[in-house]
C-alpha cells in the first residue's frame, strides 16, 4: 500500500514538473514573440530626433537595400532609398511615416501617398504659386524627377512611374529639385507636354486682378505696375483739376483749399450726420436709386454689371482674408479652387451677367436708340473694354478647361466655361501654346481698364461717393 502511494506521489511530482517546464518554454516564447511583434508595433517617440533616427531606421531595414522593388507592368521599379539624398534635404529630421501616414498597413503600401499639407498648410503662399496648381502633388514639382503624369480619372498630376519609353522609373530617391532653376517649372510647361499644362510660364495673378479673382497680395507682373503708375498719374491729374476751383471761398492757395477740404470730409464722418450719409451712400451708391429714378431699363443695365462685379470682389476678398486666417481650412481651399463647383458657377454666371449688361447697353445704345439715351465715345469706350475684359476672359477658361483635361464632372459648373471648351476643341490649333498668349491679352485689357479709369467717366465709381459726402445737406 505504501509502496503505491509512494509511487503514485513520485509521478504526480514528475508531472508537475513536466507541466512547469511546458509552461516555462512557452512563457519564453511568448516573450520572444511579443518582441517580435513590437520591433515593428511600438510608436516611437516622433517629439525627439532619438524616435524619429529610430523610426527611419526601420524603414531602412528594407528600403536600404537595392534588391528592394515594386512589379510593375510586368517589369521592376526600385523602391530603394538613398540616404544621401534623403540627408541632404530639409526633410532630414523627419521620420518617413509623418509624410507617409497611411503605409503601415498589411499589404504595407500606403494608399494617399505623401501627405505634405500637414505641414505645408499654406503652399499658396509660395512666390510663383497658383491657385491652379491644387491638382498637382506636391512631390510631382519638389523631387527631382523629370517624369510626370496627368491622372485624369483622378483629376491631379503626379509622379509617373513610368519614363517617356513606359519603362519603369525609381521615385523613391527622396532627391528634393533647385527650385530657381529654370527646369523646376519647365518639366511640366514645355511643348506638347502630357499633363495639360500650358507651354509658358505665366506669372501668378496681381493684386488688382481681385476685382475678380482671388489674388495673391503681389504685383505679378509689370504691365499692372505701367497701368496703376498711369491710374495714379490720372488721379492726381483730376484732384489737381478739382483745385483749380474755389473750395470753400479759398480760391488762391492749394494747401489752404486741400486744408479746407479735408476738414469738411472728416467734420461729415465724425459727426451726427454720419449715419444719414451712410444712409444715402447706400441707398444712391449700393442700390442706385438715382439711377432707378431715370428709368428702370437704365437700372436694370446698370445692376447687371455692377453687382456682378461687386459680388466678385466681395468673394475674391473674403478669400484672400480666409486664405491668410485659416489657410488650410477646406472653406479656404474649397473657395481658391476655380474648379470647385461653387466658385465655378459663380464665376460663370456674373461673367454672364456683366456680358449681358454689355450687350444690352450697346443695343439701346447703337439699335434701338432711345431719345432719352445719349450716345457718348467715353460710355461706349468704357463698356468695350468691360465686354472684352470678360469675354476674353472666359476664352481663356475655356481654353484652361480644353488643355488641362477636367473631367466632365468637374467642368460642367463652369457651364460657360466647358461649353466654349468643347467649340475650341474642333479647331485645329495648338491650344497649350496659345493660352499663354489668351492670358496676357486678357491682363492687358484688365490693365488698361484700370489705367482707363481716371480719365473715363468710370471715375464716378470714386467720385460719387466723395461728392455725397461732401455736398450732403440734411433734409
Amino acid at each position: 500500500m505504501k509502496q503505491r502511494l509512494l509511487k503514485s506521489a513520485l509521478a504526480a511530482c514528475v508531472m508537475a514538473l513536466c507541466f512547469l517546464a511546458f509552461c516555462m518554454v512557452q512563457f519564453t516564447n511568448a516573450d520572444e514573440q511579443i518582441s517580435e511583434c513590437l520591433n515593428c508595433h511600438r510608436q516611437r517617440n516622433l517629439n525627439a530626433n532619438e524616435g524619429i533616427l529610430s523610426s527611419q531606421l526601420f524603414c531602412y531595414d528594407c528600403h536600404l537595400n537595392p534588391a528592394s522593388h515594386e512589379d510593375f507592368r510586368d517589369a521592376k521599379v526600385s523602391l530603394q532609398v538613398k540616404p544621401e539624398y534623403f540627408q541632404q534635404s530639409s526633410h532630414r529630421f523627419v521620420a518617413c511615416i509623418q509624410c507617409h501616414a497611411d503605409v503601415a498597413r498589411s499589404p504595407h503600401r500606403s494608399l494617399s501617398g505623401v501627405t505634405c499639407l500637414q505641414c505645408h498648410i499654406n503652399f499658396l503662399g509660395a512666390p510663383g504659386t497658383h491657385a491652379s496648381h491644387i491638382r498637382v502633388r506636391c512631390e510631382a514639382c519638389h523631387t527631382d524627377s523629370q517624369f510626370v503624369a496627368l491622372d485624369i480619372a483622378g483629376n491631379e498630376v503626379k509622379l509617373s512611374h513610368t519614363n517617356v519609353e513606359s519603362l519603369p522609373i525609381s521615385l523613391a530617391e527622396h532627391k528634393t529639385t533647385d527650385v530657381a532653376r529654370e527646369e523646376f517649372c519647365t518639366k511640366c510647361h514645355a511643348s506638347n507636354n502630357q499633363v495639360g499644362a500650358p507651354t509658358m510660364v505665366l506669372p501668378s495673378k496681381s493684386f488688382v486682378c481681385i476685382a475678380c479673382h482671388y489674388s495673391p497680395l503681389r504685383m505679378s507682373n509689370p504691365i499692372f505696375l505701367v497701368a496703376i503708375i498711369i491710374a495714379i498719374i490720372g488721379i492726381v491729374g483730376t484732384l489737381a483739376f478739382w483745385f483749380r476751383a474755389s473750395v470753400q471761398g479759398e480760391v488762391s492757395s492749394v494747401h489752404r483749399k486741400f486744408q479746407l477740404g479735408s476738414e469738411v470730409v472728416w467734420s461729415k464722418i465724425f459727426s451726427r450726420e454720419f449715419f444719414s450719409i451712410m444712409n444715402t451712400i447706400f441707398f444712391d451708391v449700393l442700390l442706385q436709386r438715382r439711377i432707378l429714378a431715370n428709368g428702370v431699363s437704365r437700372w436694370f443695365i446698370h445692376s447687371l454689371i455692377f453687382y456682378s462685379f461687386f459680388a466678385r470682389f466681395a468673394l475674391s476678398s473674403f478669400t484672400l482674408l480666409l486664405q491668410k486666417v485659416s489657410p488650410g481650412s477646406e472653406l479656404a481651399m474649397m473657395l481658391v479652387n476655380k474648379d470647385s463647383g461653387f466658385v465655378a458657377t459663380f464665376n460663370d454666371i456674373t461673367g454672364v451677367f456683366i456680358l449681358a449688361g454689355v450687350a444690352w447697353a450697346m443695343f439701346r445704345r447703337y439699335v434701338s436708340k432711345p431719345e432719352y439715351v445719349s450716345t457718348e465715345e467715353q460710355d461706349t469706350l468704357a463698356l468695350i473694354i468691360i465686354g472684352l475684359v470678360t469675354l476674353t476672359g472666359f476664352i481663356v477658361e475655356g481654353v484652361r478647361i480644353l488643355i488641362t483635361q477636367i473631367p466632365q464632372q468637374i467642368a460642367l459648373s463652369a457651364f460657360a466655361g466647358y461649353l466654349i471648351s468643347r467649340i475650341l476643341s474642333v479647331v485645329n490649333i495648338n491650344w497649350q501654346w496659345a493660352y499663354g498668349y489668351l492670358w496676357y491679352v486678357h491682363a492687358m485689357l484688365w490693365a488698361l481698364f484700370i489705367a482707363y479709369l481716371p480719365f473715363g467717366k468710370l471715375k464716378h465709381i470714386f467720385t460719387t461717393p466723395l461728392s455725397l459726402i461732401l455736398n450732403y445737406k440734411k433734409e
